[in-house]
């Protein structure tokens, strides 16, 4: 969410003068951050539950922030139990637009108490954007005649410019040719968080042959018990926890991988920006049914194989067939190339908004 958030506020910086105000955790406040071309207003939180910052603070900020007229439009990206009390609580006159990343997927006991607010601040919006048909089409959340209504599709905008503009850090190129040492080579990307699906993608490994290996780029809660998983299953000397890296290093990774894998389980993950921009690069994709915008943007059959969630099996024979298919490879990785640059520019994202502001406005 943060990712795209920056990006479009900086995509419609020439057409609209944008404030994002954000959470951000007290200990870091006060530090230099990287220069934006959007204001940006901090509120400090002091703890988190069930993954959302307790940070009521926000609420008057906006209120102020739309009181005093420097903004005449609200734009809340959800799930987001803040934005939605800011929606609620927003003047009358000022148009609320909720752009719907995800439905709550894991925190269905809290969603009994907190679906009243969600449903009401989806009543307040005078639009609801979703990046793909997809999205709207698999969520329980949206689904109600009023609400359909209201909802537009404004497509995720990724910077391919920036992307192409990066040149792959020659010292982390170096170094992973070498540990890579002429195998195949598996790339995934993101947090290493519950709904990832990567012990699946571990085991799915193992199944494998000795000459596939894994990069792994990213970290978070989980890192270190994939870890320990694989190194009881003997992948030691497979897989390569990356971390958390600049752009540059991940350049040289999707540089240098043969296939991209995406192997979340859960609707939490409802596009997967990381799986466009290995597409970007012309890398074909192995990804689970999610029956979300996860399988809009990696179209089975042709630019990418999907498998069925939690089943490393079907996991590894996708992953195996893609490896041992030269021509299948190359014909999927050019498709989306094709497809992701075509349909996903950061162009669209930005036209799409600033028209659906003017519409509003």
């Amino acid at each position: 969410m943060e990712t795209h958030v920056d990006t479009l506020l900086d995509s419609i910086s020439g057409q609209s003068q944008a404030t994002l105000v954000a959470s951000e955790p007290s200990a870091g406040m006060g530090r230099p951050s990287e220069p934006t071309a959007y204001k940006v207003i901090p509120v400090p939180y002091y703890a988190m539950l069930a993954s959302v910052p307790i940070c009521p603070g926000i609420l008057g900020v906006v209120r102020t922030e739309l009181e005093s007229g420097r903004s005449n439009l609200l734009h809340v990206h959800a799930p987001n139990p803040w934005g939605d009390l800011a929606a609620i609580r927003a003047p009358k006159s000022t148009p609320v637009v909720i752009t719907w990343h995800s439905d709550i997927v894991r925190q269905r006991a809290l969603l009994k108490l907190y679906g009243p607010i969600q449903q009401h601040a989806l009543r307040r919006a005078d639009r609801i954007v979703v990046f793909t048909p997809k999205h709207y089409d698999s969520s329980q959340q949206l689904r109600s005649e009023e609400l359909r209504r209201k909802v537009r599709t404004v497509p995720i905008g990724i910077d391919f410019s920036k992307l192409d503009a990066v040149a792959p850090d020659a010292e982390a190129m170096a170094s992973l040719k070498q540990w890579i040492n002429g195998r195949a080579v598996v790339l995934s990307v993101g947090r290493h968080v519950y709904y990832k699906g990567y012990q699946y993608l571990l085991g799915a490994l193992a199944r494998l042959p000795s000459d596939v290996a894994l990069l792994m780029v990213g970290a978070g809660p989980l890192t270190g018990e994939l870890v320990r998983y694989a190194e009881q299953r003997g992948l030691s000397g497979r897989v390569k926890f990356l971390g958390e890296v600049k752009q540059p290093a991940l350049v040289a990774a999707l540089t240098l991988c043969d296939v991209f894998c995406l192997p979340s389980i859960e609707q939490s993950e409802a596009f997967g920006i990381a799986s466009a921009e290995a597409m970007a690069f012309g890398k074909p994709t192995v990804v689970c049914e999610l029956g979300n915008g996860v399988n809009y943007l990696n179209r089975d059959g042709v630019t990418s194989l999907v498998s069925p969630p939690r089943d490393e099996r079907a996991l590894s024979d996708a992953l195996a067939q893609l490896l041992r298919d030269d021509g299948m490879r190359l014909r999927m990785g050019q498709a989306a190339r094709e497809w992701v640059r075509a349909e996903f520019g950061v162009e669209a994202m930005r036209d799409g908004t600033i028209d659906l502001y003017r519409e509003l406005l």
